[in-house]
């Protein structure tokens, strides 16, 4: 997988029907498109969903909601969604995260960084302190929409993989419900958000682009834009994989069931 993302223009997505506006509504005339996204997904491991998010959807479409507008989540609009690493607080995090643009809105800018830009900025002091479990992030809202309870959960940002005598960065955050717990974690989490801004790039996804992010490697977020709810309004439907094995009670099929507690921590 590329480090960074991979987008391919022109995916044959077929006839699309108007944007819903509601989570209810009827998917049928996309069912072979499912498949082709599917396979995609197939290509950088084993297609998941989680069972608190969308019920377990292996295929989660992404639309503006009229009830989510203002949360931090993706279907959200009125507000910008922090860049993140998709589902940062969970032990079983997807490794890719693929978006298919069915219809695009050239005002809701998706926002990334990649973590080999973001390391050019920082110290080694810096690096060693964001490499510590001193950092505590929450459970996105998207896990929690049926009264699920919060938690914190410690983590670290940056990880030093080595292969080989050779090694590179990879990275666990979430600009919004991370936070520190001591004051050297704190400043060392200034730098970092410092460096995130010099190297935050922007993409404007338009109708049949395929874009695949490297989870472990890049954190991905996306600016505000005006919903309209009429039928018009952007729509991505989103499948995510993971290449690293799964214990078998995390998993029924291709959903990842893990519950949230204080014995879970994050890789």
């Amino acid at each position: 997988m590329n480090r960074q993302i991979t987008l391919t223009r022109n995916f044959n997505i077929g006839f699309v029907p108007p944007t819903p506006s509601t989570k209810y509504f009827n998917n049928i005339g996309l069912g072979e498109l499912g498949s082709k996204l599917i396979a995609q997904a197939s290509r950088y491991g084993f297609p998941i969903g989680y069972a608190q998010e969308q019920n377990g959807k292996l295929i989660q479409n992404i639309f503006p909601l009229k009830t989510t507008e203002t949360l931090q989540i993706s279907t959200s609009s009125k507000t910008e969604l922090g860049l993140h690493t998709e589902a940062a607080f969970h032990p079983y995090k997807p490794s890719a995260v693929l978006l298919l643009c069915l219809r695009g809105d050239p005002k809701a800018v998706t926002t990334y960084a990649y973590v080999d830009d973001i390391v050019k900025h920082l110290s080694e002091p810096t690096i060693k302190d964001l490499g510590q479990p001193w950092y505590l992030t929450s459970i996105d809202e998207s896990f929690r929409q049926n009264g699920e309870p919060d938690f914190e959960i410690p983590c670290s940002i940056l990880r030093k993989k080595v292969v080989q005598q050779n090694f590179s960065f990879e990275l666990t955050y979430d600009e919004v419900l991370m936070k520190p717990v001591n004051d050297q974690a704190e400043h060392a989490l200034g730098h970092f958000k410092n460096a995130v801004k010099k190297s935050m790039r922007e993409i404007v996804l338009a109708s049949g682009d395929l874009l695949v992010l490297n989870n472990r490697t890049t954190i991905h977020g996306r600016r505000p834009f005006e919903a309209k709810y009429d039928g018009t309004d952007r729509w991505l439907q989103r499948i995510l994989a993971i290449d690293s094995a799964v214990p078998r009670q995390h998993k029924v099929g291709h959903t990842i069931v893990t519950k949230f507690g204080a014995k879970v921590k994050v890789r």
